[in-house]
């Protein structure tokens, strides 16, 4: 397919076959699954996952290619294509899902990330191409310069890893950055997310002072022995969050209990 990318929509379009075939190693799509893939585009992963057997929902943004991807779903009870913005989507049109794929447009990623942090209850794992510094934020560590807010929410509830680095060169057009595909695994576990999202934003939001002033609006002084609130939000290892989230809010589901009205 000859379709011409879209500045606007952020389109670069995986040419490749090297490199496709990778990436579809790494998704290793089987008959029995149901993937979601987030804008297939000129179909550089759309058509290998159809080879694959698997059962394939779509999402594209792009009214043009959503209309050649419904043509394409004649005949093929296992492929469906829904025009749409995936972040304005309701994903439990999907369910269940098994897999989420997909070459992400950068300038939606961390938006798409909090999509998926809704649904990380249900979603087994992703497999995403990112923007390189976008993917080494979410697998930063505790006092490194690129550790924030999606660092700590995104190995709270996953575990995530940079599969490989992707070349500009494998694009049409090139991006100006290197790419990383991601694998992201979520952990099956309840969290209380809203109250999880708001402690660590609170705390990011002014990274530079102490806990202790940073998160002014929940610290109490009978918790003052029982954690470091000397301590900056930058300093913290997830594992960290997940303590003081338990400390400053006992009854949430973070802990199995059943969460403060």
């Amino acid at each position: 397919m000859n379709y011409p990318a879209k500045k606007s929509l952020g389109q670069h379009f995986m040419t490749d076959p090297n490199m496709i075939r990778k990436i579809i190693a790494a998704i290793a799509p089987r008959t029995e699954e149901h993937i979601l893939e987030i804008g297939p585009g000129r179909g550089a992963l759309t058509r290998p996952l159809l080879e694959s057997g698997c059962r394939l929902s779509a999402v594209e943004m792009d009214s043009a290619l959503a209309a050649y991807w419904k043509e394409a779903e004649i005949g093929n009870p296992g492929f469906r294509c829904v025009e749409g913005n995936i972040l304005r989507q309701d994903w439990r049109d999907f369910f269940p899902l098994d897999k989420v794929a997909g070459n992400i447009p950068y300038n939606i990623s961390r938006d798409l990330m909090y999509k998926i942090f809704d649904y990380h209850a249900v979603l087994p794992e992703a497999f995403l191409l990112v923007q390189r510094e976008f993917a080494e934020k979410l697998c930063a560590g505790a006092g490194e310069a690129a550790y924030g807010v999606l660092s700590v929410l995104t190995q709270i509830l996953a575990e995530v890893r940079i599969l490989f680095f992707v070349p500009p060169a494998v694009f049409s057009p090139p991006p100006r950055v290197d790419s990383a595909f991601l694998h992201i695994r979520f952990k099956k576990r309840e969290t209380d997310l809203p109250v999880l999202k708001h402690c660590v934003q609170t705390a990011f939001f002014q990274r530079r002072k102490k806990l202790r002033n940073s998160l002014e609006e929940f610290y109490r002084s009978e918790l003052e022995t029982r954690f470091d609130w000397d301590s900056r939000a930058d300093s913290l290892s997830p594992e960290r969050y997940q303590e003081l989230l338990k400390l400053l809010f006992p009854f949430t589901r973070e802990t199995g209990n059943r969460a403060k009205q």
